[in-house]
């Protein structure tokens, strides 16, 4: 009797499988740090698939790449991306209208695609084939649509391809040859321009001309204009994107919304944190530039893409763990640690800072001194207190510290009373602004009280309080003490 085992099974299927398909690596697979686009491209009115089409690719990180269909339509483009990124892809035949569009890639993911493109109308005129004179000037396209600025490395040109018509839309023959003439307007003034500026189209009513960039970033536009039997036939102006360069160190910057934070102790509290990244020439980045961050204490978002300013912000998050012991900045001390963000400029260079962030906690008030007084009659005396959290670190920004005096009614009506005055801050108050270190007028304060009345020598009972509103607090928090002015 012969036993035939599951697996014996199982590995035959599999095996006849692969004698079946061959073996061939999975499409719908990509590798860690590997974005992937892949699909068909299909004549949009008979639905037949299309050979030969030129597919575009263009990304920051991976520059210019192409590629064709297959026999059956389909591409397949690959991309190295860390984590997220974006591609603008361009689909090109001769015969059909070109196809742009914006993908977003994501590292290890396949983004699977079907692509319809629609064939250009044909117009036959009347009494033959030639055609009639230059009426109407399309734009056909840029390659790439965006450039990055001279000297960092990235794409600096674009071919620009432009078509003159007939009244008909028909592209004119050799024998309407025109001259076009390219101008830029509005541009950055980093030196960019167009050559050559003056073109004459060829047999397909076509003509060329290469963009070069400056050393700005910024938005442009370009025209091209053409002089027919006195006319002047002008193309509707072109917009064509030159973005920075590659991030460099002296024009890296990082801030946190608060320096100080409040949130020793507290759960889910937010901060900000903000990088602007320039290139060499003092231009923001390239859109979409990514930077990393880590920080040793709490939680923070990881990355951010750039926006066409420079600019980007993620937010740090309180939680543990908090900035004490082997979690604190070395050399600073309980309650302070460092954000780190982190790019890479050209030739993979690493461009990092790191900003110190104070923690702070539930606010005190200590160390008053004296407690009790007795002051003479047309005299003064200092008190000095503390106001900080149990770290002896400084409270938030917009934390609010007022003194006040106050002393009992007269004993009868329109009988004089002594009068107290409290010289403290602006009108008895101080407001702090965004602090890191303690120190006086952060955590140590200094107040005086002076008689105000001296023609009064009797003793006076005062009372003194000191009361601290903030992000620090919870509900109130005073200390009151008490003597005497004469």
């Amino acid at each position: 009797m012969v036993r035939i085992h599951l697996w014996m099974v199982i590995a035959g299927v599999m095996c006849l499988a692969l004698a079946l398909t061959g073996c061939t690596k999975d499409e719908n697979v990509a590798a860690p740090g590997e974005g992937v686009v892949s699909g068909y491209v299909t004549d949009v009115l008979t639905g037949g698939y299309l050979a030969a089409v030129t597919v575009q690719a263009q990304s920051v990180a991976n520059g210019l790449t192409e590629t064709a269909t297959d026999t059956k339509g389909g591409f397949r483009i690959s991309f190295q991306t860390d984590s997220v990124g974006a591609a603008t892809l361009l689909f090109r035949k001769t015969g059909y209208r070109d196809t742009t569009l914006l993908v977003i890639l994501r590292s290890g993911t396949v983004l699977v695609l079907n692509i319809t493109m629609t064939p250009k109308s044909v117009i036959v005129p009347p009494g033959g084939t030639a055609t009639g004179v230059a009426q109407t000037i399309a734009f056909l396209g840029a390659s790439p649509t965006e450039v990055s600025v001279y000297g960092v490395g990235g794409k600096e040109t674009s071919v620009l391809s432009w078509e003159v018509r007939d009244s008909l839309g028909l592209a004119i023959d050799a024998a309407h040859a025109v001259h076009l003439l390219f101008s830029s307007l509005n541009g950055p003034g980093g030196g960019e321009y167009v050559s050559p500026p003056d073109v004459q189209t060829n047999a397909n009513g076509q003509a060329y001309s290469t963009f070069n960039a400056g050393t700005k970033s910024g938005i442009m536009q370009i025209t091209a204009t053409a002089t027919v039997g006195g006319r002047t036939l002008t193309s509707s102006p072109v917009r064509l994107t030159i973005n920075g360069g590659f991030p460099v160190q002296s024009h890296f910057s990082i801030a946190p919304s608060a320096h100080n934070f409040t949130a020793l102790g507290w759960l889910g509290k937010t901060n900000g944190i903000t990088v602007l990244l320039g290139d060499k020439y003092s231009n923001p980045v390239a859109p979409g530039t990514a930077v990393y961050f880590r920080s040793s204490a709490g939680v923070v978002q990881p990355t951010i893409f750039t926006n066409k300013d420079g600019f980007g912000t993620v937010t740090l998050y309180s939680g543990n763990p908090e900035p004490r012991g082997s979690y604190a900045a070395p050399g600073q001390g309980d309650g302070y640690h460092y954000v780190v963000a982190r790019t890479l400029g050209q030739g993979g260079v690493a461009v990092e800072d790191s900003t110190l962030i104070l923690w702070s906690g539930p606010g005190q008030i200590s160390n008053v001194s004296p407690v009790t007084f007795d002051i003479a009659n047309a005299g003064s005396l200092s008190f000095s207190f503390r106001v900080a959290d149990a770290l002896g670190h400084p409270l938030a920004a917009g934390t609010n510290i007022t003194v006040t005096a106050t002393i009992p009614p007269p004993p009868t009506q329109g009988t004089q009373q002594n009068q107290v005055i409290v010289l403290f801050g602006a009108n008895g108050s101080i407001v702090l602004p965004d602090l890191l270190s303690a120190g006086p007028g952060s955590t140590d304060f200094t107040l005086v009280l002076k008689d105000g009345t001296w023609s009064i020598t009797d003793p006076t009972p005062v009372s003194m309080t000191i009361n601290v509103a903030g992000p620090n607090i919870s509900g109130a928090l005073s200390y009151t003490f008490g003597g005497l002015v004469r």
